[in-house]
């Protein structure tokens, strides 16, 4: 059983996820391949030498698709670093004054997802404004706002329509580049309970709004922060991985990094929310507590290269 387990993870990785029952399999990838090497460990004690040497094999093709995770990419180009918070704020709940407090010390840009109206007021009143001058947001009603705050100064900035849930788009000017950087704050529909349908077409469309956005950003660096609601494990997410693109967690060597759910006595299993760079290389990813929310917020220095 925990041979097939192990294969059903496998398997799962390069499905196109048309159904529930796929999803739930990919999600749970990182914690099936265990069954792969319980399994070697059996069948050698019971010396099954066909059977342990079918599960060294995928014991060890599960370790070449996992491994990545944990090795850091490193870059010798001058580079700028900043650093950048993204935050789901569960329907607009979660504690304004522990979020500004955090993204104070950690972070130069702040991208947030399910702003409310209300929310930002709470967020203004904690004194974000204060430490973040600049800012683009389309709040909205339970979770379809976000919004970015940022140190820079944002020169060019838009909505981004297509999406079930709100999109924006902001270029920030950072001293020391050729380029503006771009920064795009999203979040995707759920592949649950929401209709298969709205999931799969919010990943397409992300897929071209991500090489539109690389191809006009001048040879910038590109950041794509938010709740993907898809793991590195969903060929979907994977997809958008593509062009030039990387997701920081894989590039830190920061391991699964689960940031969901948050708000449970079980710990996160699911890492769905991600920063993914082009043209740039984050070099550290680490989770931070989001009081109120069900989500953590993910913590990520950038290194931006200073010529395009």
């Amino acid at each position: 059983m925990s041979l097939a387990a192990a294969a059903v993870a496998l398997v799962a990785r390069y499905l196109s996820l048309s159904n529930h029952a796929s999803v739930i399999a990919a999600v749970a990838a990182p914690y099936l391949t265990l069954g792969a090497p319980i399994a070697l460990i059996l069948f050698l004690l019971a010396r099954r030498w066909l059977s342990a040497t079918v599960a060294l094999a995928v014991t060890a093709v599960l370790i070449a698709v996992q491994l990545p995770l944990y090795m850091r990419e490193s870059s010798n180009v001058d580079h700028v670093r900043i650093r950048l918070m993204t935050a789901n704020l569960y329907l607009g709940l979660a504690d304004a004054t522990a979020v500004v407090a955090t993204a104070s010390t950690d972070a130069d840009v702040l991208a947030v997802q399910e702003l409310t109206p209300a929310a930002v007021e709470r967020l203004s009143a904690a004194g974000v404004d204060k430490v973040f001058p600049h800012r683009l947001v389309d709040a909205r009603d339970i979770a379809s706002g976000v919004g970015l705050w940022s140190r820079y100064p944002i020169t060019v900035s838009q909505r981004i329509g297509g999406f079930e849930l709100a999109t924006v788009s902001a270029r920030i000017e950072i001293d020391g580049l050729a380029s503006d950087p771009t920064v795009v704050v999203a979040h995707l529909s759920a592949p649950w309970p929401q209709p298969m349908s709205d999931w799969e077409q919010d990943m397409q469309r992300m897929g071209q709004t991500m090489r539109d956005v690389s191809a006009t950003a001048d040879g910038g660096c590109v950041l794509v922060a938010g709740d993907f609601n898809g793991t590195l494990d969903m060929l979907p997410f994977r997809r958008l991985l593509e062009n030039g693109y990387g997701d920081a967690v894989e590039q830190a060597g920061a391991g699964i990094a689960p940031t969901y759910p948050a708000d449970s006595r079980v710990p996160p299993l699911i890492a769905i929310d991600h920063v993914l760079t082009h043209r740039c290389t984050a070099t550290s990813a680490e989770r931070t507590e989001l009081p109120g929310s069900d989500h953590k917020g993910l913590k990520t220095v950038i290194e931006i290269p200073r010529s395009g």
